[in-house]
């Protein structure tokens, strides 16, 4: 009998999960960080965590088990430098990595006119922006390098002794043409980097025999995608009029199209699913990272994400809809969409003395689902009505939240009642295409049968959610 597994690898941990053919888990495991937060990981770190969970389901795989297929998820925009034996010389740059600001906007004019063909923002973010702070800033270090990869290409090769980038999270780099699936030359002549330093794009259906750890079975690792477009498929959204919303340290709205639709006002990104479809959409850096950062460093508190999202929840039991007029424009970590400014900052409006804490939080909470109203109406003006949003990440944790989030889209907001995060099933779900198990996505669908939780908005509040969010967008025109 064949197993599958996907092995998420994202900024706060990596988590591994492994189910049978019908998507029954078998067993599932995560490993948080230590050593590193936000901006800058430790790729050392993360490649131990990688293999320590490969050798647990080398424990767990149930007996007479003849094939383990392992699809590979992983966040996006990620960029580290390595040596000839493969070994790391710099960090993992993250999305959050705002080093190289100084280069973006030297650059914008020449950066901004790769959009149309990458379909990624010209934004420190990306491995472009990186590479070309560092060309400009740290030729000592370049000269060490002889490879740029991503922190999944560097688990790919310490597994299989292969480098290589599979295309989905290669057209998150802002340096790979999304038509032909090929590296974008006048990407490259930018950051200054020759494409025999990169890894060799390939099917997110490639798949290779894993070296590293011994299991009792054949084991293959499947190339996969990145951890938002792999959430899409996870939550068997694939069809039109429905969104995915997620929201962990950062957060992100997206819809599934067969096109690569560019949007013209370059607001939104485009990545490849796969071979037939394209993932649109907007990342926010301020999700849980805000409410992190106002918890410990403003209200005193922890900076432990469950207690910040429970002195949040706190804050909205003690105050009404609308925080008493305030608005909380929430840009405190820089913003990304639509503005794609790193120097953004955020900043409450309408305060007075009748104003306490928990008005502050709550406006803060408010603000981040304000700015998914604003994105969601940018995602309809690419598309059609969106109908359905497919809530996912750590906020799914707070009822309270997700019942906000509601009232102010105005949509119902469904919540899988699964014990599989949506990219590691994502990651299933392309092993089990990889391995033949299934042939297309209608047939994932058909045992990714997932009951939900919902989540109506209240009519109660639209009068004051429809003012404030009023306010609130023309206060991002400001």
């Amino acid at each position: 009998m064949q197993y599958y597994a996907g092995l998420d690898i994202g900024t706060t941990h990596t988590k591994l999960v492994i189910t049978d053919a019908l998507l029954h888990p078998v067993a599932q495991w995560k490993r948080g960080y230590r050593n590193g937060f936000g901006a800058r990981l430790d790729a050392n770190e993360i490649r131990a965590h990688c293999i320590d969970l490969l050798q647990e389901a080398a424990i767990a795989l149930p007996a007479g088990a003849s094939a383990l297929w392992i699809g590979f998820s992983s966040a996006m925009h990620s960029l580290l430098l390595v040596d000839e034996k493969g070994e790391a010389l710099t960090a993992v740059m993250t999305w959050a990595d705002n080093s190289s600001l100084p280069w973006v906007e030297a650059n914008k004019a020449a950066g901004v006119s790769l959009f149309n063909h990458t379909g990624t923002p010209f934004h420190p973010m990306s491995p472009l922006a990186k590479l070309g702070w560092l060309q400009e800033t740290n030729q000592p270090l370049l000269q060490k390098m002889h490879r740029a990869v991503g922190v999944k290409e560097f688990i790919w090769f310490h597994l299989t002794g292969e480098w290589e980038i599979d295309h989905s999270i290669a057209s998150a780099t802002g340096m790979f043409a999304i038509e032909t699936r090929t590296w974008y030359q006048p990407a490259l002549a930018l950051a200054g980097i020759k494409e025999d330093r990169l890894s060799m794009p390939v099917s997110v259906f490639h798949s290779r025999p894993l070296h590293t750890v011994d299991f009792p079975c054949a084991v293959r690792l499947v190339q996969g995608g990145s951890d938002g477009c792999l959430a899409q498929l996870g939550s068997n959204l694939l069809q039109p009029g429905a969104a995915a919303l997620t929201i962990g340290t950062s957060g992100a709205i997206r819809i599934t199209k067969p096109t690569a639709d560019i949007d013209a006002g370059k607001r939104l990104f485009t990545y490849v699913l796969d071979e037939a479809y394209y993932v649109q959409g907007a990342p926010i850096n301020n999700g849980g990272l805000a409410l992190q950062w106002w918890n410990q460093e403003v209200a005193g508190g922890s900076i432990d994400p469950a207690a910040s999202i429970l002195a949040f929840e706190q804050d909205l039991a003690n105050t009404a809809a609308g925080a008493e007029g305030m608005v909380c424009i929430p840009w405190f970590a820089g913003e990304r969409a639509p503005v794609w400014d790193a120097n953004a900052r955020g900043s409450f409006h309408g305060i007075s003395i009748a104003h306490t804490r928990a008005h502050f939080g709550r406006a803060l909470l408010e603000g981040i689902c304000f700015q998914f109203r604003l994105l969601l109406l940018l995602l309809e003006e690419q598309s059609r009505p969106i109908e359905k949003i497919f809530a996912s990440g750590g906020f799914t944790g707070s009822k309270a939240w997700l019942q906000l989030m509601a009232d102010i889209l105005q949509r119902p907001i469904h919540v899988p009642v699964q014990p599989i995060d949506a990219s590691a099933l994502g990651a299933i779900a392309m092993a089990m295409r990889a391995a033949g198990q299934i042939d297309h996505w209608p047939a994932f669908v058909e045992v990714n049968t997932q009951a939900a939780d919902v989540y109506h908005w209240q009519a109660q509040t639209k009068a004051v959610y429809d003012t404030q969010f009023d306010i609130f967008r023309e206060l991002c025109r400001s």
